[in-house]
C-alpha cells in the first residue's frame, strides 16, 4: 500500500465519522426524535458495555474460553448479581467484580 492509498484510507475514514456524527447533530438539531430513536439510543450504551464484557469474560486468545477461566464466569455474575441488587451502582458492580476476580484468580493459584 503506498502513502497515497494511505491518506485516502485516512480521509476517507474521517469523512465517514464526520458524516455519522452530523446525521444525528446537525439533521436532528431542531427536531423532535421519534420516541423509538431516543429509547433505542438511550440503551445504546449500555449494549456495547455489555458486548465488551461479554466478550472479554468468554473469549481467550481467540477462542472460547473453557472451564478453566471459571473465575472470569464467577466474578461476571456476582457482579451482575451486585449491579441488580444495587439498581446498576456502576463503581460498586465494577469494584465487586474486579475484586472477586482478583480474589478467585488468586484462589485458583493457591488451589
Amino acid at each position: 500500500m503506498s502513502n497515497l492509498d494511505s491518506w485516502l484510507v485516512v480521509l476517507g475514514l474521517a469523512a465517514g465519522t464526520f458524516l455519522i456524527r452530523y446525521s444525528f447533530i446537525g439533521l436532528f438539531a431542531n427536531r423532535d426524535m421519534p420516541a423509538w430513536l431516543t429509547h433505542g439510543l438511550k440503551l445504546l450504551v449500555p449494549a456495547v458495555f455489555a458486548a465488551i464484557v461479554a466478550s472479554g469474560v468468554a473469549i481467550a486468545g481467540g477462542a472460547i474460553a473453557g472451564w478453566a477461566y471459571w473465575p472470569r464466569y464467577a466474578a461476571a455474575v456476582i457482579a451482575f448479581a451486585v449491579a441488580v441488587r444495587h439498581k446498576g451502582n456502576l463503581p460498586l458492580t465494577l469494584i465487586s467484580g474486579m475484586g472477586a476476580l482478583h480474589a478467585l484468580t488468586w484462589l485458583q493459584g493457591v488451589l
